[in-house]
């Protein structure tokens, strides 16, 4: 796996859990949103995609922001 992926630190693999934990509850609050749009105006406010998208963004954004927080308080 090492010549495709570089070993993540432990303060990598921490932000990674962190990100993981905005990421699933973006997903809730994005489905929950969704569902209750649809039980008011019968039609669905965003498509599957775009819930998917919102998603996987708001945790790999979150890790992002994370890390560099981390680099910048090491550097």
């Amino acid at each position: 796996m090492g010549i495709f992926f570089k070993a993540m630190s432990q303060k990598e693999t921490k932000n990674w859990e962190k990100a993981c934990m905005v990421g699933f509850y973006v997903f809730l609050i994005s489905l929950f949103t969704n569902q209750l749009y649809f039980y008011l105006f019968h039609h669905y406010l965003l498509s599957n995609f775009a819930i998917f998208w919102i998603g996987l963004i708001a945790a790999f954004g979150w890790s992002f922001i994370l890390n560099r927080k981390a680099a910048k308080v090491r550097a």
